[in-house]
């Protein structure tokens, strides 16, 4: 069982790990798992301690500072030569890495860490990345013969090839799509069985129609505990399975990484530098792949090209934690996902903000997996998307405390299945950008048995409740898309449950019979969800020590969390902090008041407080030639000379040049338009022309994860939920 995190105080006001989970008086056994098991565990393999699931472990500095300019050598040969429990110190300045790889998974349980990302920067050109692992240390599989039951800690298999079956490794199970079995998953057709549907890459679930294949998407990663028996081996390992569709009717096998140390990977980490990819021709920066209980924090990723800075897949209890992603600094058009991750399970992306481009995408096959408190923003695509599951397969995904214009599961690529979010604050508009295309949180076909609780979802922006596409309305809070064209599946909204969500379109927090999923029938059945008794809603689904059924929310901090409280003003950056602000504790739900969002029942998360007081760094600036103005109602409109290639221009930018047009002195605007020359804000009064003037762009926040400062539980006694609206039959 995972530790508790110090509270002090607070384990006063909350019960402590209920019996039951935290959400089991909300939802149904069948539609949810223990969710605490995301993140580091509270015991690496080498068996360093973690206070809890977002904290590594306290390391020591093996070996001098490396200097700027050392080669990619001199850092893997330090990296490969440190033992386990410790970290190689990179100094400030910048290392160029050109056409090769630091490699992480030399040896377990080392941190690469740098000065701070003010001070360190590792600039990868070329095919360079930085690497947690590889699937080039001896792969191998086995047919997996017994142990199907949703909560089986212990699995048969035989036939085994390649490495040894051993404790420590990393095991991926995984069937045939629905409908489908045999070698290579060739045998049968995409069936729809009217219950946990698992298909993708297939006309009959996706969209996109961009390619097929027959691949497995249903995945989970286990971390191996024990082996015993040979050539049929019992496999153990925890948690246990969670999906109630293992079957040998498709066909399941394992396949297992062994790594460079007969094991997996494990227990490594980046931390406190820059890195900025700049003319790569890799997919990624830094790929956290293969690996278990590994992580990456503190950390600015500056991007640039086609490169997505962070990618992670076939891992499993990794974290990624207080991190800042700027995904495209160079603006051509492109726009990668500034985070891909998929292929996993139990992962745990907390508190990190992610900004310019496309912030957040699911690539399939992931279950387990928690996503929370962490901020996205200023997507320069034509629609809004800034967290999405792109690809089939995934399940068991808990969305919590994140604060984003959206939250969509698409059938681009095929189905998802069991997603749950929880206590989100969704606006539905990249504010204060005004576009033509406003949506909240959308289920597309084939999403089905989703969990909508306790979110704040809204703005002016939204006019619609529901849209179908039926009754298929623009503007959203909710789309369920049961009937499109390319597919009709009434259960993405027969099956969805929605308990306790605060809208702007309704005025309301509702907790509606009408909404909650009690008649499933046949395959379906099984994820019934019976009416929740009660209004009372925990403070978190994951977070231990918050799992009391009725949360009694913090109103000036007092979170006992590492995180949650955030410096706002320096004195000198990043060393020394002048003031902080510690949030109210959850940031929305209907037992939240007094918030300046939806009604009042949702406030900022810290990750975005931090981005909005970050100093910007200069020097990722571009200079750009202000021709002309025009200032009508409150906006003021420059023409602009040489604007970025995008498709939906928007953030933050500063001006300089004319005195009248830069007031106050360094501050930064926000954009509420744009077009190929124009670039719009909301101004107060007229400036005159600022013709002649600089547009400086993008703005590039400094970072330090010292922004983020411990708050110490039970420093404010919390006040009771008060002036709740509810709407009830």
């Amino acid at each position: 069982m995972r530790r508790l995190f110090p509270l002090i105080s607070i384990l006063l006001l909350f019960s402590t790990l209920s019996y039951g989970q935290s959400w089991s008086n909300v939802l149904a056994s069948s539609r949810a798992i223990n969710w605490a098991n995301a993140g580091l565990p509270a015991t690496l393999p080498d068996e360093e301690t973690t206070p809890n699931p977002w904290t590594p472990p306290t390391r020591t500095q093996c070996g001098s500072t490396i200097s700027a300019g050392a080669s990619v050598a001199t850092i893997n040969a330090a990296l490969a030569n440190c033992g386990e429990g410790h970290y190689v110190l990179l100094g400030p300045g910048t290392f160029n890495i050109s056409n090769a790889n630091i490699t992480l998974y030399a040896q377990n349980g080392v941190t690469l860490r740098g000065s701070g990302p003010q001070s360190t920067t590792l600039e990868l050109t070329g095919s360079s990345q930085v690497q947690f692992g590889s699937s080039n240390y001896g792969s191998g599989g086995c047919s997996w013969t017994a142990g199907y039951s949703a909560g089986a800690t212990s699995i048969t298999v035989n036939s085994c090839t390649g490495p040894t079956p051993t404790a420590g490794m990393l095991f991926t199970l995984q069937q045939c799509d629905t409908g489908f079995s045999g070698s290579g998953c060739t045998t049968g057709s995409a069936t729809d069985n009217g219950g946990v549907f698992v298909c993708g890459f297939n006309a009959a679930c996706q969209r996109g129609g961009e390619e097929t294949a027959n691949l497995p998407e249903q995945q989970q990663i286990v971390y191996v505990t024990s082996v015993t028996g040979g050539p049929t081996y019992t496999i153990n390992f925890t948690p246990g399975l969670y999906m109630q569709n293992w079957s040998s009717g498709n066909s399941p096998t394992i396949t297992l990484v062994q790594g460079a140390h007969t094991v997996s990977p494990y227990g490594n980490g980046l931390e406190d530098l820059t890195v900025y990819s700049t003319s790569l021709t890799s997919n990624f920066s830094v790929a956290l792949n293969q690996s278990y209980a590994s992580w990456v924090k503190g950390v600015r990723f500056i991007g640039s090209g086609t490169v997505t800075p962070l990618y992670m897949y076939s891992d499993k209890n990794c974290l990624v934690a207080n991190n800042y992603v700027f995904s495209d600094v160079v603006l051509d058009g492109n726009y990668p996902p500034g985070m891909q991750e998929g292929g996993d399970s139990d992962d745990l992306v907390i508190n990190n903000f992610i900004t310019s481009g496309v912030p957040w995408e699911g690539i399939g096959s992931m279950e387990g997996d928690v996503f929370a408190f962490n901020y996205t923003r200023d997507n320069f695509t034509a629609y809004v998307l800034d967290i999405f599951e792109h690809n089939a397969g995934n399940a068991f995904l808990l969305y919590e405390g994140n604060q984003t214009p959206s939250i969509q599961e698409d059938d681009t690529h095929g189905t998802h299945d069991l997603s749950t979010l929880f206590r989100n604050y969704v606006s539905g508009w990249e504010t204060p950008y005004v576009s033509t295309n406003f949506a909240g949180i959308n289920f597309d076909s084939f999403d089905r048995f989703t969990n909508s609780v306790g979110n704040a979802v809204g703005s002016a922006q939204l006019a619609n409740y529901q849209s179908t596409w039926s009754a298929h309305l623009p503007n959203f809070v909710y789309s369920l898309d049961s009937t499109s064209s390319a597919h009709a599946d009434p259960l993405v909204q027969a099956s969805a449950l929605r308990w306790g969500n605060c809208d702007t379109t309704t005025a309301t927090c509702r907790f509606q019979s009408s909404e909650v999923p009690t008649s499933l029938t046949g395959n379906a059945a099984p994820f019934n969800n019976t009416v929740p008794s009660t209004h009372n809603l925990p403070c978190s689904f994951f977070l231990a020590g918050y799992t009391s059924t009725n949360c009694t929310p913090l109103t000036r901090g007092g979170t006992g969390l590492s995180w949650w409280q955030v410096c706002t003003n320096w004195v000198t950056f990043p060393t020394s902090c002048a003031s902080s602000q510690a949030q109210p504790f959850p940031i929305a739900g209907p037992d939240i008041t007094g918030g300046p969002y939806v009604n009042g029942t949702a406030y900022d998360i810290p990750a975005a407080v931090a981005w909005k007081n970050l100093p910007i760094d200069s020097s990722w600036q571009n200079s750009y030639n202000i021709t002309g103005s025009s200032w009508s109602g409150g906006t003021e409109t420059l023409t602009v000379s040489g604007l970025p290639n995008t498709t939906h221009l928007l953030g933050g930018f500063q001006i300089t040049g004319v005195s009248a047009c830069n007031s106050p002195a360094g501050d930064e605007f926000l954009m509420t338009g744009s077009s190929s020359t124009t670039i719009s804000y909301a101004l107060a009064s007229n400036p005159g022309s600022c013709a002649g003037g600089t547009m400086k762009f993008p703005d590039v926040r400094q970072f330090d994860e010292r922004v983020y400062e411990n708050d110490p539980g039970g420093g404010n006694p919390p006040n009771p939920p008060t002036g709740l609206t509810a709407v009830v039959q």
